[in-house]
């Protein structure tokens, strides 16, 4: 497919922002008709310099984006779009282009869309194409088709372009739902078949590793609900995986999938009970398993070769003053014994929040990871098995007061952290043990009548590990001021952080100015200017400094 000439894209643009400007000049008839249009169109120019260092961004950058609402007695069209000059060509590309449509129980995608069927089979991958959805009472149907990926073949260097080449083959996919239920209860199949194009890639460049696959999962996702207080949410899904369709196909294979040494069969399920009182009281039960390597062209990431069971449970007492949170589980992995020791994990988490008054509250946070390995497929040498115990402990206190004549308004925060990680393994300990404590303390003032607020901050933070300590401390401040009847805003902070560890010890100062404008209620301006100074002060060929300003218009209607 032929690329669009930027000359083009521009036009296209044009005619676009025209026609919403239009569509804005005569919103009356469609107020009317009960009827609405709205949305946001938004122009952002990125500046960059730097000194002491490689450029980390271009000297020069901009973005294009908007989104457009529009509602004709209940046909409700949302169309968005990101257009920027960063394309180069990747998994996903910076340009995109969406539309969904939707008129009562009917929804279109069309375009750049993300869908969620099922967070195993089809959860929030992009994808260029299009879809419906349909939900005429209890009946729940939806269906999509389109890239997952565009085919990249590109060479980074000339001087090998063997190993410099990015390569993806042009990936595409069908995926369909079919269920019963509404939002509270429902039962859906999900099924989806993906599958590379293998001639999407120009032959004259060099293959690296990357091989077409082909992918089809099926799974089901349901939440019912037994009563007012009592629900159950359930997931699974089978994923068969082929790496590579190219080798040799083995017995059992048909046109619509193929099979061969390079299949893989993975499962994944989740559950959860959940029961509900009207005073707040909640009891979970949750349960989760995943395949070592499970995958699914349909998402981009999960957690995998894991089963946990997890007890939570949620309180309120004395008028709602005291907030309870709480969990308790287990969790292993090598499901399938294949690597040489299975990891046993006990979660525990707790959360605590209590505001005896108005003018006090504080929250407190503890969690606690414990890591104990036994044998798998071999024995574990005792010098190198792990038994580890992480935990976090965090408590933040806070005060809020009001002058009596309400013209000025305090606050004061403390937050204090330990994190660690305890090594029972004498063989290990003296490498792996560390602690981190961490210390914020900040006071804001703000002056009502005048649109004066004030900041001022200090922390500090202290790593303690085998191999030596290190130590950041600074300050940070801040003073943002309401102009204009509160139509411009105008802030500028500061924050100054010394770093010192057993090699070196560095400055690092970082002022960021922020201006926005409110022009009527269509238009808003933005001005940022950020700069970074990291002064080495052990070696001062490591001293740099960088800046970014940005300018931002946004028009809303």
């Amino acid at each position: 497919m032929n690329s669009i000439p930027g000359k083009t894209v521009f036009i296209i643009l044009e005619l676009f922002f025209f026609s919403l400007t239009s569509l804005t000049q005569d919103l009356t008839t469609f107020s009317k008709n009960k009827s609405s249009v709205h949305g946001n169109l938004s122009a952002t120019a990125i500046a960059y310099g730097h000194s002491g260092i490689e450029a980390r961004k271009a000297p020069f950058s901009y973005i294009l984006s908007g989104n457009l609402n529009v509602n004709l007695k209940g046909f409700v069209m949302p169309f968005s779009f990101v257009y920027s000059d960063r394309n180069k060509d990747f998994r996903q590309p910076f340009n995109q282009f969406g539309l969904s449509p939707k008129y009562k129980w009917i929804t279109l995608h069309l375009g750049y869309r993300n869908i969620t069927f099922s967070k195993y089979v089809l959860g929030g991958h992009t994808f260029f194409g299009a879809g419906v959805e349909l939900n005429p009472g209890i009946f729940r149907f939806g269906a999509v088709y389109g890239r997952l990926q565009r085919q990249t073949n590109q060479a980074i260097k000339i001087n090998n372009p063997l190993t410099d080449t990015l390569q993806a083959f042009k990936r595409k996919m069908l995926s369909f739902k079919i269920g019963l239920g509404t939002d509270k209860t429902f039962v859906d199949l999900i099924v989806l078949k993906a599958k590379d194009d293998s001639s999407s890639l120009d032959s004259v460049i060099p293959r690296t590793d990357e091989f077409p696959a082909e992918n089809i999962v099926a799974g089901i996702n349901s939440r019912i609900k037994f009563s007012k207080r009592i629900h159950l949410e359930a997931e699974g899904a089978y994923s068969i995986f082929t790496s590579n369709i190219n080798s040799d196909v083995a017995k059992g294979s048909s046109d619509f999938f193929h099979t061969n040494i390079s299949t893989q069969f993975y499962l994944a399920l989740r559950g959860s009970l959940v029961y509900k009182t009207q005073k707040g009281l909640m009891f979970a039960f949750n349960y989760r398993r995943v395949d070592p390597e499970y995958k699914s062209m349909g998402i981009y990431f999960i957690s995998n070769d894991l089963e946990n069971f997890t007890f939570s449970t949620a309180f309120r007492l004395l008028k709602n003053k005291l907030r309870f949170k709480g969990s308790l589980g287990l969790e292993r992995n090598n499901l399938k014994l294949a690597r040489s020791a299975t990891t046993k994990k006990t979660i525990g988490s707790v959360n605590i929040g209590y505001d005896p008054a108005r003018t006090f509250g504080i929250n407190i946070n503890y969690s606690n990871y414990s890591i104990n390995q036994a044998p798998g497929r071999i024995q574990i040498a005792d010098s190198i098995k792990l038994y580890q115990t992480n935990s976090t402990f965090m408590v933040m206190p806070h005060f809020q007061f009001s002058a009596k004549d309400g013209k000025t308004n305090h606050f004061i925060s403390f937050v204090y952290t330990n994190m660690g990680l305890n090594d029972k393994n004498p063989a290990t300990e003296n490498i792996t043990n560390f602690t981190t404590n961490n210390i914020m303390l900040s006071y804001s003032l703000g002056l009502i009548s005048s649109g004066l607020n004030f900041m001022v901050g200090l922390n500090y933070n202290k790593v303690k590990m085998a191999t030596g300590e290190s130590t950041n401390n600074g300050f940070s401040a801040g003073v943002s001021k309401s102009l204009i009847r509160n139509k411009m805003n105008v802030s500028l902070s500061i924050n100054e952080t010394k770093s010192t560890n057993q090699n070196e010890s560095f400055l690092v100062f970082t002022p960021t100015l922020n201006l926005t404008y409110r022009a009527g209620k269509h238009h808003n301006f933005r001005l940022k200017y950020y700069f970074i100074s990291n002064n080495n002060k052990t070696d001062s060929t490591k001293t740099f400094s960088e800046q970014t300003g940005d300018f931002s218009y946004v028009f809303t209607f």
